[in-house]
Formats: C-alpha cells, structure tokens, sequence
C-alpha cells in the first residue's frame, strides 16, 4: 500500500510540475513517417472568439513557433505539402477554490485536548485566473480532415512584456507538438 502512495504521490507532482497541460487525439490509419513537407491552411477563420486571440501580432508569434518546431523537426514548408497546419485559440477565465482544514485555535495552536472537529476551522480561497488554450490541427491537404490534433492548456500571466510573451508561446507550441509526428521522441 505505501508503495502505491509513493507512486502517486510522485506521479502526482510530476503532473503539477508540467506547466502545460497537453492533450492529443490522432488518427491511427495515418502513416506520419511518409510525410516531409507542410504547409498552412489558408483561411479567413479567426483562431478564436476573443479579441486577445485575433490579435495578428498573437497570430504571428504562435505561427513562427509552430514552423520552427516544424522546421528543427525535419519537416520542410513547401506549397505541394503532405499536411496542413492550422490553429485555434481560446481564453477562459477560471475560479479555483480550495478547501483546507486546519485544527489550529483561534490565537495559535492551543492543545491537543478537547474536541477536534470543535477545533477545526475551514479556509476557502478563492483565486480566479485566465487559462490560455491552443489547439493545433494536422490536417490532409486534399480533404482537410483532421490526422492529429493537440491542446494545450496553460495559466495565463498578466504583465508580461513581448519577450515573455514569446518564449511563453514556444515553450507552450513545443509541449503540444513534442509527440508529432506520432512514434517521434
């Protein structure tokens, strides 16, 4: 039983480490190992609904660092390609509350005598923040039917300056494109 505690308790804090929470979904029909060149779809889409995600500059920023990824991996951009890249963007505000007991008395600890649960007391943070999502679509140049897909979930910082900003994006687009193409490490 401890063992298992141990191993929850280590998996558990690897996952609160990981500043981006990632998840994919892939076609498993598609054999990614063919393909070499990509392109992006055109489209007059806008990535998101809110205004923050329409910005071009955001756009730029998020298309530079899917194309670098791209390009270290391998891949070559070209017009003739054997996928598309596209993306999407979203921003949701978020309420965390958190419920945490204590059994400390009024003025300090106190003793441990007398009724625990008298002694409780119950504190409920609330804390409300803005989480940033990027999806990126692999998708078939001929049908635009979607081979892969990743999301990226992220807490979003307020009062960062362009550089930040930057380096936020690329780490965030290398979370989500670090298991494509499929099979990759």
């Amino acid at each position: 039983m401890r063992v298992y505690t141990v191993y929850f308790l280590v998996v558990w804090l690897a996952a609160a480490c990981s500043p981006v929470k990632v998840q994919t979904d892939v076609n498993s029909a598609v054999d990614f190992s063919s393909m070499k060149t990509f392109d992006w779809l055109d489209t007059t889409v806008a990535p998101g609904r809110d205004a923050r995600v329409n910005n071009p500059e955001l756009a730029v920023l998020v298309r530079a660092a899917m194309e670098k990824n791209l390009l270290e991996k391998g891949f070559v951009k070209d017009e003739d390609s054997d996928f598309l890249v596209h993306w999407l963007g979203a921003i949701e505000s978020k309420v965390k509350v958190e419920s945490i007991q204590h059994f400390y008395s009024g003025y300090g600890y106190g003793t441990l005598s007398g009724s625990m649960a008298a002694r409780s007391r119950e504190v409920a943070p609330v804390t409300s923040y803005e989480e940033g999502t990027i999806v990126i679509d692999i998708l078939d140049p001929q049908e635009h039917m979607i081979l892969w897909r990743g999301t990226g979930a992220r807490r979003l910082v307020k009062g960062m300056n362009e550089a930040e900003i930057t380096q936020y994006i690329n780490l965030s687009v290398d979370e989500i494109l670090k298991n494509f193409p499929v099979g990759s490490k």
